[in-house]
């Protein structure tokens, strides 16, 4: 679950789900040390800045010291009353802080391991600290919803950071100490001024939650990673969106810039790392090995080395110098058609998207097909018309009942009704527009159920989260309500007023995390889950296994 560089490179430390931390030589990859002492989860560890001392915390509710040259175990620190989600030395190392499921954070001397101060005033887990570059200043951030800065000599409360509608799953400092990031399950990034607490921006993503976020070593640029399967790479001092990396194909988990910012890190759920121009977003290269989620990525300091950490029990050592370059091949100049709105060498469904996204816009633009200055429905009309010459109807493009990525959602029902209310107002008599109405019309019931329903959870069994997909055939306000075997409630998620559509791919679908309304991990055994839709209900059987 974490993995960490000595400040010297030449040691990787792994905390893993079997309870152990293994330390490894971090130029060769030879095992060097399995730390025991731990009953549950690794989910966090962290060097000492002299390297001497290497601290892990565990579910198991303590704090371990540990000599990080011969892996003896030196202290235990008890005081937590719940799991141990994330520990940080100070830059000095003189402190280490802790973060808990109890709802506190505390405050340890990094040395002796003796108790110092305890934190008190999030209302739920503490899943993130993480100290500024001076060490003057601790965030940490909660399941409370907010962020609180504490000054890390005395412990003294300072500032309380609200504004984010979930919990916070991580903080980080920018390079100059100035400003904090958060990252949050209500699909935003938030940068804070640390002195006023002020928010500077909101970085608003679309429908998913950010697992990870970090700043290029200048501080000029922070990136983050999404359960929308993407990077995103902002502006940290306008907030504007610089570009997307979409390469990955599931939940990005870890994103790290190297030391230099010349090179960003990524680990995903689809099982590879990648690599990226820390400057221009460009996709340099891809490494396959492991055989589960990538939870973790680390650059050593010399930046020669990069670590994944993976649910297949594994930590991967990678050789990140630059491959041999290539010569190009041939430049092959090509003829874009009007419709290819992107560019990417062919018509299909994201074409039609972006034309209904930017409707109404005037001046040069690509989706202006028909080049007449403004980007209207007679310009979407036509892109549908040349899917229509292609493709007999929209089932040639599976892709149209889901979305594309960010910022390209894919189109609703209601919004293809709205484009052919508008087409049918118009005089298109030409083959041309009569196939796009046509396509249009094939495309509407193609994005409208014929009956809502119900679908199986997936993965199921599971152990700890799934997903339960539906189907809407009219607008409705959705409940997914889980109960156990006895019928008592466990669980309600109130998923809001939502249009016609299919809700099945993990994008869309209802997610449960295996937890009650109290936040804690459910047993094993079967569960059922109730979907009420306007007046639509049913219930479906769930297992979880652990």
């Amino acid at each position: 679950l974490s993995v960490a560089f000595s400040p010297d490179g030449r040691t990787l430390a792994s905390g893993s789900r079997d309870g152990t931390i293994r330390l490894w030589d971090a130029a060769t990859g030879a095992h060097q040390q399995t730390l025991t002492g731990h009953t549950d989860y690794v989910s966090s560890v962290a060097f000492s800045p002299d390297r001497r001392t290497l601290a892990s915390g565990s579910r198991d509710g303590t704090i371990r010291l540990w000599d990080a040259a011969t892996g003896a175990p030196q202290q235990t620190l008890t005081g937590h009353t719940s799991g141990v989600w994330s520990v940080a030395f100070s830059p000095d190392g003189r402190t280490l802080a802790s973060g808990s499921g109890d709802g506190t954070v505390r405050l340890w001397d990094g040395v002796t391991g003796a108790p110092q101060r305890t934190l008190t005033g999030h209302t739920s887990w503490v899943r993130s600290v993480a100290f500024s570059p001076d060490g003057r200043t601790l965030a940490s951030g909660s399941d409370d919803q907010t962020i609180r800065l504490w000054d890390a000599a005395t412990g003294a409360h300072q500032l309380t950071l609200t504004g984010h509608v979930h919990w916070v799953y991580s903080v980080a400092f920018s390079p100059d100490g100035q400003t904090l990031a958060s990252g949050n399950r209500d699909e935003t990034v938030r940068l804070w001024d640390v002195v006023t607490g002020a928010l500077q921006l909101t970085l608003v993503r679309d429908t998913h939650w950010v697992y990870s976020v970090a700043f290029s070593p200048d501080g000029q640029t922070l990136a983050c990673g999404n359960k929308d399967e993407t990077i995103r790479l902002w502006d940290a001092a306008t907030g504007a969106n610089q570009r997307f990396l979409t390469e990955h194909t599931d939940y990005v988990r870890s994103v790290a810039f190297s030391l230099d910012g010349r090179t960003l890190a990524s680990g995903s759920d689809d099982q590879t790392v990648r690599l990226w121009d820390g400057v221009t977003g460009e996709h340099q290269r891809t490494f396959t090995g492991h055989t589960d989620w990538v939870y973790s990525v680390a650059f050593s300091p010399d930046g020669r080395t990069l670590a994944s950490g993976s649910g297949d029990g594994t930590t991967l050592l990678w050789d990140i110098a630059p491959p041999p370059v290539e010569p190009p091949p041939p430049v092959v100049e090509a003829v874009k058609l009007a419709e290819d709105v992107n560019g990417n060498g062919i018509v299909n469904i994201l074409d039609l998207a972006l034309v209904g996204l930017r409707l109404g816009q005037t001046g040069e633009n690509d989706a202006d097909v028909n080049g007449d200055g403004v980007v209207d429905i007679a310009d979407l009309v036509q892109v549908a018309g040349a899917l229509g010459n292609e493709a007999a109807a929209p089932s040639a493009h599976p892709q149209a009942l889901d979305s594309y990525g960010p910022g390209y959602p894919s189109p609703t029902a209601a919004d293809v009704q709205g484009w052919l209310t508008q087409a049918r107002q118009l005089d298109l008599t030409d083959a041309t527009s009569q196939r796009g109405v046509l396509f249009l019309e094939q495309l509407l019931a193609a994005l409208t159920p014929k009956e809502t329903a119900l679908l199986p959870n997936y993965p199921n069994p599971f152990n700890p989260e799934t997903w339960i997909p539906y189907h809407l055939a009219h607008d409705a306000d959705v409940t997914l309500t889980i109960y156990d075997a006895k019928g008592l409630l466990v669980r309600r998620l109130d998923l809001g007023h939502q249009p016609v559509g299919y809700y099945t791919a993990r994008a869309k679908a209802a997610y449960w995390n295996g937890r009650n309304e109290s936040g804690e991990s459910v047993a094993s055994g079967v569960y059922f889950y109730q979907l009420r839709a306007g007046d639509y209900t049913t219930v479906r059987r769930m297992v979880i296994v652990k």
